[in-house]
């Protein structure tokens, strides 16, 4: 099947007639977020649909309903041209009516289809149609929304309908479950031959109860088993209709919880702005004390200026003292000289106690002379002893007039000092504590500064994050946010249901493996019993070779299976050596776990598990194994059919992007991968588009469209290559 063109008219944002023409390589269909590329994939989906019919009016183009007068209709329709042993198209569409401002009906869906017959193009049953030439099971394989839908062996079942389709193991299921029915009633036969034989009797019986009940326990098991996958596939079935909006709803709870971290985010940031008062904090508290520090250093400077003009006066001051000291020394030294009755006294001179002795005594006790009272000696013992005293009296006027020179003082109170002090006090500790205070109030309004422009850059992230929840209810079709979160609920329950489901379900497995390992133990040893009785011998013999029979086919099952997963395996490590080339890639081993169910598991060459590859590497290997079941299909059906893929390729890098899709579109298989790649700010990198061997259409939102309005978005369709 070779798809040669899409036609989607009036499909939610894909306003009027809108057509895409494919090549039987890639073809990319290039788009920024909200632009329509889930729309697209979605349209093809609801297309390819033929279990469900889906005439909802939020599938129609808000655009054109808008432009609808009462009683006026138009049609939502979904066309593909397609190349399957002949050229066919299908069809699906569904009218709808204005019915008044606020209201719309719907009609019933219409599928049709038109091959070429030999007679000419013939109209025949859409759904008839796609099913035979694209059905459920290739789409499972071949359409993926997402890079987390590629691993296609999450689903348990996938394998065995892998199997099933395109491996000879199926062949097989005639003549395991041939073989096991002659074992079963062989080994019945020769039991009930056994209860004959009394030397085996009692301990055959005995061996046939344990089976029997073994049996029971592995009939019980294998329904519990067959039920548990029921409810995996029933699981799986919702999982299908509900995710067809998971992406969106994903999204939606994503974008609602991104909103509320910035709302939190605002209200705290509101909070610590309005923190500090400052008409009473900062301006009565700390302002007062913003000019302290330029105040203290004038401050103390002028008390060192004081201090130095005192020292310096006080210096002046001395000096001045020492001066006129010195002057009243020099003149009472000249009064001396000029005095008559005051002069220098001798230095034999005896002093007053003496002299004061001698003129009591009569007596001159220097030279030891009498000095009788009226005589000259008396009289000039007297005249001395007044000189002298005179002379004391001169020197002690002196010394008081010398000390109170030396008494005087310039500054009479302390008052520089105690400034001086002050200025002391103030600086150091004090100085930096108050210095700090205009630090901090310069760190507060700088902080609020800091917080206001984060709010403002919050409040824009804020705005954004809303318009984009806007256009996400706009995207899923003007839909209820109620009823996106009720969805997004919906499946992460069924999801976790579903998780337990096949948890439950590899643990049964083991516990049936455990029955029938017990089970071979037991028939082993009922075959080992040595009977006497020669009937019995025969029957024996001929179950043992009925077990042979059945354990053989049932080998040769298993064998084919392992065969079919090493070929699948070689074939998806050839594609994943083609898509990365030039990039560290490893191997792919496909690793069964159960019956069933298979992993896909990246390897390096020595043996090690690559247990955490990038999103790049789990791509391409998803995409490898897609490739490789893909050409099973055209090996083992003779049929091919188109890989389409909606934003599988969003953890590649810039720089792997072209190479990468040139080489899938150098593959023979036609592939469509819609894609934001290619896109910087809304802008085309046209440089790499032009070095693109594939065809490449670009999708956008007409300009001057109204975020608030959804009836002004449209998709436009533009074919760049």
């Amino acid at each position: 099947m070779i798809i040669k063109e899409i036609s989607i008219r009036n499909f939610r944002s894909y306003y009027g007639e809108n057509k895409f023409e494919f090549s039987e390589g890639l073809t990319l269909v290039i788009g920024d977020n909200g632009d329509g590329k889930t729309t697209f994939f979605e349209a093809l989906q609801w297309l390819f649909n033929t279990a469900t019919e889906n005439n909802s009016i939020d599938n129609a183009s808000e655009m054109r309903k808008s432009k609808l007068e009462i009683g006026e209709s138009d049609e939502v329709a979904v066309r593909m041209v397609f190349d399957h042993d002949g050229e066919k198209i299908v069809e699906k569409r569904f009218t709808f009516e204005r019915t008044s401002e606020t209201s719309f009906k719907t009609s019933s869906i219409t599928f049709r289809g038109y091959e070429d017959t030999g007679a000419g193009r013939e109209v025949v049953n859409g759904k008839t149609l796609m099913d035979r030439c694209f059905d459920a099971f290739i789409q499972r394989f071949s359409m993926f929304k997402g890079e987390s839908t590629l691993n296609v062996f999450q689903n348990a079942a996938a394998l065995k309908e892998l199997v099933d389709k395109f491996s000879d193991v199926r062949e097989f299921d005639k003549l395991v479950e041939i073989s096991a029915e002659m074992e079963d009633k062989s080994n019945k036969a020769y039991q009930k031959e056994c209860k004959s034989d009394q030397k085996i009797a009692t301990q055959a019986g005995k061996l046939e109860s344990q089976l029997k009940r073994v049996s029971e326990d592995i009939y019980n098991k294998k329904k519990e088993i067959a039920d548990k996958k029921l409810s995996v596939s029933v699981f799986s079935t919702k999982l299908e209709e509900l995710e067809q909006n998971q992406e969106t709803t994903e999204r939606f709870n994503e974008v609602s919880e991104r909103l509320k971290s910035l709302k939190e985010k605002s209200l705290k940031l509101r909070a610590n702005i309005s923190m500090v008062n400052k008409n009473t904090a900062l301006l009565d508290q700390l302002w007062i004390l913003c000019a302290f520090p330029s105040v203290l250093t004038e401050f103390k400077k002028k008390c060192s200026d004081f201090s130095r003009e005192k020292r310096k006066q006080e210096k002046d001051f001395v000096e001045e003292q020492a001066k006129e000291m010195g002057k009243k020394e020099a003149l009472q030294e000249v009064r001396g000289m000029l005095s008559e009755n005051v002069a220098e006294l001798p230095w034999y001179l005896p002093n007053q106690e003496t002299m004061e002795e001698m003129i009591h005594d009569h007596v001159c006790k220097v030279c030891g002379s009498k000095a009788p009272e009226g005589s000259d000696a008396y009289n000039f013992m007297v005249n001395k002893l007044n000189e002298y005293k005179r002379h004391i009296a001169a020197k002690l006027q002196m010394e008081e007039e010398k000390t109170a020179v030396e008494r005087k003082q310039l500054f009479t109170s302390g008052y520089i000092e105690e400034l001086h002090n002050m200025s002391i006090r103030l600086g150091g500790n004090k100085e930096a504590q108050i210095a700090h205070i205009s630090t901090d109030i310069f760190d507060r309004l700088s902080l609020e500064d800091r917080l206001r422009e984060e709010l403002k850059k919050v409040e824009d992230k804020k705005q954004e994050t809303e318009d984009e929840k806007a256009r996400l209810l706009i995207q899923a079709g003007n839909v209820s946010e109620e009823l996106l979160q009720k969805s997004f609920l919906d499946i992460k329950g069924m999801f976790e249901q579903k998780g337990r489901a096949e948890t439950r379900l590899v643990e049964l497995e083991r516990d049936l493996q455990d029955l029938k390992a017990e089970e071979d133990d037991l028939r082993k040893q009922f075959n080992d019993l040595n009977p006497q009785n020669g009937q019995v011998k025969v029957y024996r013999d001929v179950h043992r070779v009925f077990e042979e029979i059945a354990k053989a086919f049932r080998k040769a099952k298993k064998e084919n299976l392992r065969r079919f997963l090493s070929a699948l395996e070689e074939c998806a490590n050839e594609y994943l050596e083609r898509l990365s080339a030039q990039d560290f890639h490893g191997e792919i081993r496909l690793r069964q776990t159960v019956e069933e169910s298979t992993e896909i598991r990246l390897y390096s060459s020595n043996g090690t598990e690559i247990k955490n590859p990038s999103g790049s590497q789990e791509t391409v290997m998803y995409m490898s194994v897609l490739f490789a079941i893909s050409d099973f299909t055209d090996q083992k059906r003779d049929e091919n059919y188109p890989l389409i893929f909606d934003a599988a390729t969003s953890s590649f890098g810039d720089s792997k992007e072209e190479g990468f899709y040139n080489v899938i579109d150098k593959i023979n298989k036609q592939c469509i991968i819609v894609t934001k790649d290619f896109i910087t700010k809304g802008q085309l990198r046209l440089n790499e588009i032009d070095q693109l061997t594939c065809g490449v259409y670009r999708i956008r939102k007409a300009d001057n469209f109204d975020s608030h309005n959804m009836a002004t978005i449209r998709t436009i369709v533009d074919k760049i290559k």
